[in-house]
């Protein structure tokens, strides 16, 4: 599965079309209604991840980690 959250670990430059993108995709969504639910998942982007986006707040180790790896 070229669009495979193993491969975002290597570098989004991986996922060469729209379906890589739709498998990635798919995987995070079910890793997030599996794992933490979409409530939880509502609460931390509101209260960490848009903040850090709109500069209110530091990145956390985890966005520094992302940003580098979308920027790869």
């Amino acid at each position: 599965m070229a669009g495979s959250y193993e491969h975002l670990l290597h570098g989004v430059s991986l996922i060469e079309n729209m379906h890589d993108a739709g498998e990635a995709i798919e995987e995070l969504f079910w890793l997030v209604e599996s794992e933490i639910g979409r409530v939880r998942a509502k609460q931390l982007l509101k209260k960490h991840y848009y903040p850090m986006v709109r500069g209110e707040r530091a990145f956390d180790p985890a966005m520094k980690y992302v940003r580098k790896k979308m920027a790869s």
